[in-house]
Order: C-alpha cells, then structure tokens, then sequence
C-alpha cells in the first residue's frame, strides 16, 4: 500500500495505490490498483476521528 498526494491539484488529492488491488490474469495492469480516495484534508479529519481511509476506499 502507497499513498500518493498532490500538492499542486485543487483540494490536494490523495491516492491509494494497493499492489494487491489488479488482477493481471484478467487484463488489468498495475496502474488498475491507483484509486482515488480523498483530499488531504479528508484523509487527515478522517485519521484524527480514528477512521481509516484506506479500509472506506476499498471497501465503500
């Protein structure tokens, strides 16, 4: 698991890439494991209430 963040996007998007999230036997490729999970913001009010972002990206 890698979280990406952007510094220079509107709202600071962050990225969640899980290694075990693409399944290579079906045709994806690894950049299938990247999602979208939320705003740096979000992700850090998220932790701070002891949520767990990874674990509501993956599991919506």
């Amino acid at each position: 698991m890698q979280w990406h963040l952007s510094l220079i996007a509107v709202d600071n998007p962050m990225l969640l890439y899980e290694a075990d999230d693409w399944e290579p036997d079906s045709g994806e490729g690894p950049h299938d494991g990247l999602r979208h999970a939320t705003s740096l913001r979000g992700w850090l009010w998220t932790r701070v209430e002891g949520g767990n972002v990874r674990d509501e990206v993956l599991n919506p």
